[in-house]
């Protein structure tokens, strides 16, 4: 007789067979599934504390206010930056582009007035009218030029209106470049 007819007669005269071999099974299936989930808790715990962090909840450019565009997220301690916030303050706007998930961390937002609130320390505001608009938008990266010569090779947007700019540049820089924007010689350049 064949083995599979032989186990099938077998199990039809002894139905609490087939019954013993499901429940033995089935207790097999709860005793691996319940030492997954331990396993699961016990990484969770290597991970150490949780804390509560502020994470951008949509993507942020420079100047966005942060009020409902951020969320409290708890995450492992360990994977987070030292300078993680906690919490922003209600008038926060972000300084920077920050991505969507992101955690936020102190040099990420500034609170006050924009585009005073943008200007990096120690450097200074100039606002620019364009003669010749660049399509600058505020948080990117220029270069301000008069004459062929490059007075700031450092600078970035920090404002933006209808034909002008706030352009942000080091301290040392602002005064030569205020002069050539009042004088109409002043030329941003988009850097990459």
């Amino acid at each position: 007789m064949h083995p599979v007819a032989r186990l099938r007669y077998l199990l039809a005269r002894r139905p609490w067979l087939y019954w013993l071999v499901v429940v033995v099974v089935a207790g097999a299936i709860a005793f691996a599934v319940a030492g997954a989930v331990g396993g699961v808790d016990d990484a969770r715990r290597a991970w150490g504390a949780t804390r509560g962090v502020v994470v951008a909840a949509t993507a942020l450019a420079p100047g966005d206010a942060l009020v409902d565009r951020v969320e409290v997220r708890l995450l492992p301690g360990p994977i987070l930056p030292a300078r993680a916030l906690t919490e922003v303050a209600p008038d926060a706007v972000a300084r920077q582009h920050v991505a969507a998930g992101e955690v936020l961390v102190d040099v990420d937002v500034t609170a006050g007035h924009v585009p005073v609130a943008l200007v990096p320390t120690g450097w200074q505001g100039v606002p620019v009218a364009e003669a010749v608009p660049t399509g600058a938008i505020v948080g990117d990266r220029v270069a301000a030029t008069s004459g062929g010569v490059v007075l700031a090779d450092e600078a970035v947007v920090v404002g933006r209106n209808d034909g002008s700019l706030v352009v942000a540049v080091p301290a040392a820089d602002a005064p030569g470049v205020a002069a050539a924007a009042s004088s109409g010689e002043l030329t941003i350049l988009l850097a990459p």
